[in-house]
């Protein structure tokens, strides 16, 4: 919690409010930002400073964590968002090892004067072909409607993710199984 000072406090002022914090428990740090004093509460509970609104030389209090963060959760940018991407960049990783580690043809000789009589279709495309295979012929169509509805979901999630309320626990565990779902055929088009 960081306690504002009015602009023009004095240095007797000042002193009073930090030796009220002590007087109540609570270490702070005295800084400056914009021609205001601040006082950074560093340990105790911050409840304790809540009384100190009724001074003159108290303009404010701003929690910095605590009942805010856990009432409203945390935002998807860039908590979440950051989280995301570094277990993305954890699991692409992972995939480009795997992919060179074992790559298909291990120990065939190589022939570079013939072509191979069937060219296979790039790793990166196996995962869509395979899940748009899981649908009979007739409704190919609507197994690319349904990746290309994924894949803008994927993008549109910082749009529709507001991370509060028990809502927001049961819309996310709902779309971590359908990506779990979507994963386990993406891996299965790669594989097969």
């Amino acid at each position: 919690m960081i306690v504002v000072l009015r602009v023009g406090a004095s240095e007797p002022e000042i002193h009073e409010v930090v030796d009220e914090l002590a007087r109540r428990g609570l270490v702070s740090r005295r800084f400056e930002a914009g021609g205001r004093h601040l006082l950074h509460i560093v340990s105790g509970p911050t409840r304790r400073a809540r009384p100190l609104v009724k001074l003159d030389q108290v303009e404010a209090l701003v929690p910095t964590s605590g009942p805010r963060v856990r009432r409203e959760g945390r935002r998807f940018y860039p908590y979440h968002f950051v989280n995301w991407s570094a277990f993305g960049v954890v699991l692409l990783g992972v995939l480009v090892f795997l992919a060179g580690a074992l790559p298909p043809g291990i120990g065939q000789e190589i022939d570079p004067r013939a072509a191979p009589a069937v060219l296979e279709t790039p790793w990166y495309l196996r995962a869509p072909i395979a899940f748009v295979g899981l649908f009979p012929a007739s409704l190919a169509w609507l197994g690319w409607a349904l990746f290309s509805l994924g894949a803008l979901f994927v993008f549109a999630l910082p749009f529709i993710d507001r991370s509060t309320g028990s809502n927001a626990r049961v819309f996310r565990v709902i779309v971590g199984v359908l990506l779990a779902l979507f994963l386990l055929a993406w891996l299965k088009g790669a594989i097969a």
